[in-house]
């Protein structure tokens, strides 16, 4: 926990977190946060037996009782309509967003808050012949994959990466033999039934659809070429100095090797689970 914080500020934290779509009452004096959440599991769960427990919703929760000087309002946004409105200077924030050079033009970024694994390619096995052609060193390089016409492979429209953080993305997402059309569920359901070959996602995504029993078929990770481990920060768009002083509070407590460990819990609970 952090240091010097009193019963009376956990209290006064509870009383700032939304529910059921609206903020609760609160001090209308104190300033506004505005959380950007997408429902993805197992970022954010929001039906079934693991509802709540988001490594990302759980996340989100612990800064909003962290952080008593402010009102609190969880909105749930997709991935790209949350990046176009935070371009446009909207304020909003979010732990959702990797930082890119083209990022920083609009959103101040904390201090790393996890370490996520890579996006990765998970392919079939009997698949996995077909696949060496477009490999670079035990990594597939999207820019030779995209020009072949043999595997089908998903990509989930939720998904908004630009070529410094995912190199030959933009070439792999013209590509005929690309599916991008659903959600990372309806991916992963096409590629359970056979429908295409691999799809691209996290570990953790398919951990969570194995655990939750809708994942059957096995694969085989694949690392994508330029694409490492990523540290994920907090984000905010908007007035400038709001944003860096939302960030400095956020980065106050990232300073304390437990907070950090509570943190990187919610995330481990999904990273480690059986694939």
């Amino acid at each position: 926990m952090i240091s010097g914080l009193t019963v009376a500020c956990y209290l006064s934290a509870a009383s700032l977190v939304k529910s059921g779509g609206k903020a609760q009452a609160a001090d209308p004096a104190l300033p506004l946060i505005v959380w950007q959440q997408a429902p993805s599991p197992p970022a954010v769960i929001v039906d079934g037996p693991s509802a709540g427990d988001g490594y990302l919703q759980r996340t989100t929760d612990w800064l909003i009782s962290h952080l008593p000087g402010y009102r609190h309002e969880k909105r749930m946004v997709p991935i790209p309509r949350a990046l176009d409105v935070m371009a446009k200077g909207e304020f909003m924030c979010s732990n959702f967003l990797y930082e890119s050079d083209y990022r920083r033009n609009f959103l101040i970024f904390s201090d790393p808050l996890l370490e996520l694994q890579a996006l990765t390619m998970f392919i079939a096995p009997e698949k996995l012949n077909e696949l060496r052609y477009a490999m670079r060193d035990g990594m597939v390089d999207l820019g030779l994959l995209a020009h072949q016409n043999k595997l089908s492979i998903g990509m989930p429209v939720g998904y908004r990466f630009d070529e410094a953080l995912v190199p030959g993305v933009n070439d792999f997402l013209q590509s005929k033999m690309t599916q991008s059309a659903g959600t990372t569920e309806m991916t992963i359901r096409l590629f359970d039934v056979s429908r295409i070959d691999g799809f691209i996602s996290y570990q953790v995504n398919v951990n969570y659809y194995r655990e939750a029993g809708e994942l059957g078929r096995e694969t085989i990770p694949v690392p994508i070429m330029g694409v490492p481990v990523r540290p994920l920060p907090v984000s905010c768009s908007g007035d400038k100095k709001q944003a860096q002083q939302i960030i400095d509070a956020v980065n106050s407590l990232l300073s304390d090797q437990q907070n950090r460990q509570e943190l990187e819990a919610f995330y481990d609970r999904w990273a480690a689970a059986t694939p």
